[in-house]
């Protein structure tokens, strides 16, 4: 292997070699004092392919303005140069090819020169060689001197999801797995138990948990454990189903769950989740600390959406919408009203100038609030953290990034976070931990999304944002496989029976979670294979030959309906020659999960022989159901002459065999 000699490396931006990476963890949860001696913990990966010879690691206070959001961001966000006052350093052994290897670094917050402003403070990390860097690492903390200027508001969005689980309701056996202990399900409810997160639930779940009912173990237990004293939560779209994808994949609305299935359980199950009838609004309250917080603010207007209830329980919120993170269009931001959304979700880096400085906002006239994509990503790597060095770097790059919510005056000194949307238990490992720290923290004023909505909005612009063609190509396939679906089900007396169940399904299959997932793509052939499976569940039966007896004759075809509805269907029989003349389409009407027999008259053009009809299925407006099935026709129709011979034959000889009889008994009387 190669060695790279620190002193041969070139000085200036040129010394820097590409496959060395820094990260780094600041301890005390990022936030040090005039009198402080924090420890930063620098990561050091060589993935250069090359040999490094021992070094160190400096770290230096860059008299750089980071007390404001953009200001933080594009320092975060970059690795050059500068120059600053020495805080620490630190040697690293020789590191080979593909190590890495971990340096702590105490730092003497005295020689940093700064002033008594309390806000966020600019550090630069760097490998050095002997004739320039080798690798920069930009990061920052909180510099507490003082009281700071004003309390940053934070809301926490916890995804509850199982996105790896298919259907339109997740089967009863997953689910007691998923809510028992150890479960995805069950560590989101114990890691969010009497915390300030704002639950986003999956409607598909206490759907499925109606419609399981005892099968399901623990069903209401742990509902209970996830919802009692948490003030704030509102539903995702069933399924937690991907919404912008849909518009760019050429849908001109958006999918929706219905309330129509075979199952009684799983339709009052879904009733509850979406009400129909008169609205029950739901007033966004704020709480005490938002009230006095935001004393300027009103209260926005109510939703006018019906209020779900599920076990006593009602979210907070109704009507929002929450696409995939920096995925909307504005043909996307436009369907969401058309489909009764009041309000919207967007990431920060599909608004404005992507910094997320804006929390309530109006895009595009339409309601909205604003997720920081910085402030989610570092409370992600928190949460899921599985180390404390982890959680240290995590939780220290989320408190310095809210540091600037609270100095920045142009903000509005508030920010939501999201967490993953994966359903993994792994990813809120460390929730309870995180969520408890930020309450911890003075100038940090947890709340709910709602206490977030009654913030005055600002207009902000759109940042559009499109999903990779490969995904929208797949999601075209689904949409389009739904549209054959929707066509189909017009045979049907109760074609939402046949409708909603399927859309179901796909909205389970265009799970946010399952976005940029290596099983996506499985989950979308399995969810096209269901959807033939409904489309071909109406079909002609007949599976042996038919003989036909003669010249005239009536042939029946079975037709099965495996649908949960009656249908209604027009069986046509159609000839490959002139051997046999069918007569006219046959309406029938099938039963649910039953057969019928439609029957044609027959007249046979040949004595004998062998024939194909094909034989389809339409709608009585005409419409194709199914495949053409070819049947085999058998006809005899010589049969019928040589029936009368054979007849005549019988007859001649019985009438014999009685004339013979007589005869004998006659000479038997006169000997």
């Amino acid at each position: 292997m190669a060695s790279a000699p620190l002193g041969a490396m070139s000085p200036g931006e040129a010394a820097v070699l590409d496959g060395l990476s820094l990260t780094s963890q600041l301890s005390d949860r990022g936030i040090v004092g005039p009198g402080s001696s924090p420890t930063l913990t620098v990561d050091v990966a060589n993935d250069s392919g090359l040999d490094l010879a021992a070094t160190s690691v400096s770290v230096a206070a860059v008299d750089t303005d980071v007390t404001t959001v953009g200001g933080l961001e594009r320092w975060l966000s970059t690795s050059t140069a500068a120059r600053g006052s020495g805080l620490g350093s630190g040697n690293i052994s020789a590191l080979s090819a593909g190590q890495r290897t971990t340096v702590s670094i105490p730092l003497d917050i005295a020689r940093a020169g700064w002033d008594d402003s309390w806000g966020a403070r600019a550090l630069l990390v760097t490998v050095d060689g002997d004739s320039g860097a080798l690798a920069r690492h930009h990061t920052a903390l909180v510099y507490a001197s003082g009281i700071a200027p004003t309390t940053t508001a934070l809301a926490v969005v916890v995804p509850v999801v199982a996105p790896d689980q298919p259907g339109q309701t997740i089967d009863a056996t997953a689910l007691s797995t998923l809510v028992s202990s150890g479960g995805a399900l069950n560590t989101v409810a114990g890691q969010t138990r009497s915390t300030f997160a704002t639950l986003a639930i999956d409607p598909r779940i206490p759907v499925s948990l109606a419609a399981g009912g005892t099968a399901v173990g623990r069903a209401v237990e742990w509902w209970q454990n996830l919802v009692t004293g948490q003030r704030e939560a509102f539903f995702t779209a069933y399924g937690d189903a991907d919404l912008a994808g849909q518009i760019q994949a050429g849908a001109t609305q958006l999918l929706k769950s219905g309330t129509r299935d075979a199952s009684g359980d799983v339709e009052v199950a879904l009733a509850s989740i979406s009400p129909e009838g008169a609205a029950s609004t739901i007033t966004r309250t704020p709480s005490a600390s938002a009230t006095a917080a935001n004393s300027s603010s009103t209260p926005g207007p109510a939703s006018s959406a019906p209020a779900p209830v599920v076990n006593g329980w009602t979210p907070s919120t109704v009507g929002l919408a929450w696409p995939l993170a920096n995925s909307v269009d504005a043909p996307a931001l436009g369907a969401l009203p058309r489909d009764g959304f009041t309000s919207v979700m967007l990431s920060s880096g599909n608004v404005g100038d992507g910094w997320g400085s804006v929390t309530s906002a109006r895009v595009a006239g339409f309601p909205a609030l604003i997720s920081n994509d910085g402030v989610s990503e570092a409370l992600g790597r928190a949460a899921s953290a599985t180390t404390d060095e982890q959680w240290d770097g995590g939780i220290a790059d989320a408190v310095v990034r809210l540091s600037a919510f609270a100095t920045d005056p142009t903000t509005q000194h508030a920010t939501i976070a999201t967490l993953s949307r994966s359903g993994d238990a792994a990813a809120v490992a460390n929730l309870n931990r995180t969520l408890t720290a930020l309450q911890e923290i003075a100038w940090v004023r947890p709340q709910g999304l709602s206490d977030m909505a009654i913030i005055p909005a600002v207009d902000a612009t759109l940042a559009e944002h499109s999903e990779a063609p490969e995904r929208l190509q797949m999601i075209a396939q689904l949409l389009q496989k739904n549209d054959a679906v929707s066509a189909f089900a017009t045979i049907a007396q109760d074609p939402d029976v046949v409708t909603d169940p399927s859309a179901r399904s796909i909205m389970a299959g265009l799970a946010v979670g399952l976005a940029g997932s290596d099983k996506w793509p499985g989950r979308v052939d399995e969810t096209l294979a269901g959807l033939s499976q409904v489309l071909n569940s109406v079909r002609v039966s007949t599976d042996s030959d038919i003989n036909m007896i003669g010249s005239s004759a009536t042939l029946p075809i079975a037709v099965e309906n495996g649908l949960a509805t009656p249908v209604t269907v027009v069986v046509i029989a159609d000839p490959r020659n002139n051997s046999v003349s069918v007569g006219e389409p046959v309406t029938v009407k099938v039963e649910s999960r039953a057969q019928a027999v439609a029957r044609f008259s027959a007249e046979a053009q040949v004595s004998n022989g062998t024939v194909l009809v094909d034989t389809w299925l339409t709608s009585t407006s005409g419409m194709p159901v199914g495949v053409v099935r070819a049947l085999t026709i058998n006809v005899h129709a010589d049969w019928e002459t040589v029936g009368l011979v054979i007849f005549g034959l019988v007859f001649v000889g019985l009438v014999a065999a009685g004339v013979v009889r007589t005869l004998k008994r006659r000479q038997t009387k006169g000997a």
